[in-house]
């Protein structure tokens, strides 16, 4: 809607004042141009609405195809079924007219009439007029993120991220068309900020599908910014759905560390107001020049804002807890307030002859103004055929035919209910928040005494459910924050150890998913079985019973509820191949994906999704049979987007049998493990691994004692749960229940597991306080059938 950032002319300018389309449409001020069109403000003359208009030159007449397509939809017509049965693959995109200028007008009327989202601009109508083509829009108030940047040089972090999340939304919207829309000119001058916290994207005339043909609209390709992509090619062959990702996070980068935030990145300054490792994280992540090194999708870029936003969240109340100034921020939102009157492409005159009302940023409700511009338009062609058909009859019968329809239909529309006053609303939002927050401070407070009179002045209790004896009561009773207790559920269908298992919610429904394993010392006891518990229905079953044999192996799910498996050691086999199985659950589908040469999957290796679009892999053992195998140093990540592999900085140590998890701040944490396969070396070190540097360090914090061969999940937000081990001395499994904080790493015993030892074992955690528990064995040589449920609550 918005050609470019030139300087706005109000006067001296021939169109000012102008009434075209038959009197229709009145031109109020001139917003903005550009070298090959101009945007206007104008209003309807019958609604008084207050819409956009965009001039483009005329050269060459619409192809008939663009004709009916727009056509089509501005009067009611569902564009997606229309493609589905008239139009071929080639169709989807944009036909050529043979002139440049009508070709960037058909490629953006052609999307803006294709795409409907609150966060776009809607297309009401557009017609050609002496010698120029017009496209009607709807009219967005605000002001565009160029203009706020360049009064707030930084804005608060909540705030950046509230705007780059809906980002995302948009993105995401445009990414998953077919094929993939690609905006490609992700900038501040094409964001629009609604006074009601808000935002629209303008400027669609750049974007292009994905593998779009050339076309005459590259003749003039979008420019570089400092918002581009690296891997950006004028006529696009080279990009695809990363390149916006790129561009959001460096809007990111400058909109919390202002506009010369990488200068002072490769300067190794630092802004004066810190911000989070976890957004700090996210904005190297974003903006890495490898596409394959960034978020694989705008979902998954969506689900790391949302998570950084929690975390603002947190640490904004503590700064107002311990009396940190908020004068910046009331600075930013009385200025706020005295933009609000300012729409997008600039201020309106008071000297408007036609009063323009508040506009509706209601998808829904443009529909309906559209529909009554087109209705009303059919009305005055209906109404002038009449005339001229009745223009023979006597005076009394035309003036009955001569009253306008369109009056009429504005009548019918004046009496439907008012809009929602906007302001009103905002003002009750934000009085919720102030006696809200004042009902978080005293809950805070209130909570803060009782947490004192606990720790400090009642007995240290917890109750012990389950318990086997009187001794083991006595020796972990202790004062804690956290109770959790051990039930037992139903038993699996075969005796199991050696396998993997994740917790999956498959259309609202949580079930357990486990591959069969070793089932006894024999040889051929290896269960080729897929297995899922139905947490509701409390009962085991059998979903596939040809699934690739997989002993002593991994899994992980991912965002999208795909469930990822290595092989570990094939019982099919008998040998360790390197290979990944992908399963997704609502379509029973699975797919065999084989690394490349240089990536090498063992068997005790450890599996981690950070649902971003990655799988983090360490290499395991490659050699069978034999216990004093070492464990190899290779670490990979998997893009699951491309099916692009990458071989990352090496492990300090090459371990197997370990648990990998995240601090949720940008690293992936590694807790002990042992570095031959029978586990006589095991290890209390926690490595941790900076994603954005592709760097390995080892953690001051130390477990309270070696351990290998345990199973583990994140049972709440933050909180990882390790539940046994082996015991190398008694060759047996541990009953250790350990709670470890991933931020602060700081580690609380929990109620031992009551079963006994568990090793080889498998959790999967519903990340509410549940951890469901295969026990595996405590002889290693023994498997069972045991399955238990931790409960840990706060």
């Amino acid at each position: 809607m918005i050609p470019s950032e030139e300087p706005r002319a109000t006067e001296n300018d021939q169109f000012v004042g102008h009434v075209l389309h038959d009197g229709e449409y009145h031109i109020k001020q001139l917003l903005a141009r550009d070298s090959t069109s101009r945007v206007y403000l104008a209003a309807h003359v019958t609604l008084a609405t207050p819409l956009v208009l965009k001039q483009v030159q005329t050269d060459q007449a619409l192809p008939e195809s663009v004709v009916a397509e727009l056509d089509y939809i501005l009067h009611g017509g569902d564009i997606s079924r229309r493609s589905a049965t008239t139009q071929d693959a080639q169709e989807a995109f944009f036909p050529s007219s043979g002139g440049t200028q009508t070709d960037l007008f058909l490629r953006e009327a052609l999307l803006m009439a294709r795409l409907q989202h609150p966060a776009l601009p809607t297309l009401y109508d557009y017609f050609s007029e002496d010698g120029y083509w017009y496209l009607v829009m709807n009219y967005v108030p605000g002001c565009t993120l160029g203009q706020r940047l360049q009064q707030d040089p930084a804005l608060t972090p909540l705030e950046a991220l509230s705007y780059c999340m809906q980002l995302c939304d948009v993105l995401d919207y445009l990414h998953h068309h077919d094929p993939p829309l690609i905006f490609c000119a992700l900038q501040p001058e094409n964001i629009v900020l609604v006074p009601d916290t808000s935002l629209v994207l303008l400027n669609l005339g750049n974007a292009r599908y994905f593998r779009e043909p050339p076309t005459c609209s590259e003749e003039e390709p979008v420019a570089h910014t400092k918002y581009t992509a690296p891997e950006f090619a004028p006529n696009g062959a080279s990009i695809d759905v990363r390149a916006d990702l790129y561009s959001l996070g460096m809007l990111l980068q400058e909109m919390i560390l202002g506009p010369h935030s990488r200068q002072q990145q490769e300067a190794r300054e630092y802004p004066a107001t810190p911000i989070s490792t976890m957004l700090n994280g996210i904005i190297k992540l974003a903006t890495q020049a490898d596409p394959g090194d960034r978020y694989q999708s705008a979902h998954v870029f969506f689900l790391a804002l949302e998570r950084a936003y929690r975390v603002e969240e947190r640490l904004s109340y503590q700064r107002q807890m311990f009396g940190q100034s908020v004068q910046n921020d009331k600075v930013r939102l009385q200025r706020r307030g005295s933009d609000s009157s300012e729409i997008a492409t600039g201020p309106l005159s008071h000297n408007d002859e036609t009063e323009v009302v508040p506009c509706t940023l209601d998808l829904e409700q443009r529909r309906a103004d559209r529909e009554s511009l087109q209705r009303m338009r059919q009305e005055r062609l209906a109404h002038d055929q009449m005339e001229q058909q009745l223009a023979s009859v006597d005076e009394s019968l035309q003036r009955r035919s001569s009253m306008s329809l369109s009056q009429l239909s504005l009548h019918t529309l004046q009496e439907q209910p008012p809009a929602t006053n906007t302001s009103l609303l905002a003002r009750k939002f934000h009085r919720f928040i102030q006696i809200s927050f004042i009902l978080a401070l005293a809950l805070f407070v209130i909570m803060a005494s009782l947490l004192v009179y606990v720790r400090l002045l009642q007995p240290a209790r917890q109750h012990i459910q389950m318990g086997s004896d009187s001794s083991a009561l006595s020796r972990h009773t202790q004062s804690t924050t956290l109770t959790n207790a051990w039930l037992r559920l139903p038993s699996t269908l075969k005796p199991e150890a050696d396998m993997a298992a994740v917790y999956v919610v498959e259309k609202g429904h949580p079930y357990v998913y486990m591959n069969g394993a070793y089932r006894s010392p024999e040889h051929p006891s290896y269960d080729h079985t897929l297995y899922r518990y139905d947490v509701i229905a409390t009962r085991w079953e059998m979903v596939e019973n040809n699934f690739p044999g997989m002993v002593n192996n991994a899994a992980a799910v991912d965002e999208r509820n795909t469930i990822f498996f290595t092989v570990g050691y094939s019982s099919e086999s008998y040998n360790v191949p390197s290979l990944l199985y992908m399963y997704q659950p609502d379509t029973a589908q699975l797919k065999k994906i084989v690394p490349p040469d240089q990536i090498t999957i063992g068997f005790a290796s450890a599996l981690f999704a950070d649902q971003q679009g990655h799988l983090y892999l360490t290499q395991g053992f490659t050699q069978p049979g034999n216990s004093h195998t070492q464990a190899g140093t290779g670490w990979y990540r998997y893009d699951i987007a491309t099916s692009h592999w990458h071989r990352l900085a090496d492990l300090p140590v090459g371990l197997g049998y370990v648990v990998i998890s995240s601090d949720d701040q940008g690293h992936l944490l590694i807790f002990g493990g042992s570095v031959d396969a029978g586990q006589q070396q095991q290890t209390d070190t926690i490595y941790s691994y900076d994603i954005a540097n592709n760097s390995w360090s080892q953690a001051s914090t130390s477990m309270p004692q070696a351990i290998s061969g345990a199973s583990g999940c994140v049972v709440l937000p933050g909180k990882l749960v390790l539940v046994g081990g082996y015991d190398k001395r008694q060759e047996q499994g541990k009953d250790n229940t350990w709670l470890i904080d991933t931020q602060t790493l700081q580690i609380q015993p929990l109620i031992p597991f009551t079963a006994g030892g568990s090793v080889l074992g498998a959790s999967a955690c519903d990340g509410q306080g549940n951890a469901f528990v295969v026990r595996g064995a405590d002889d290693p040589q023994l498997p069972t059938r045991d399955f238990w449920q931790l409960q840990v609550h706060h």
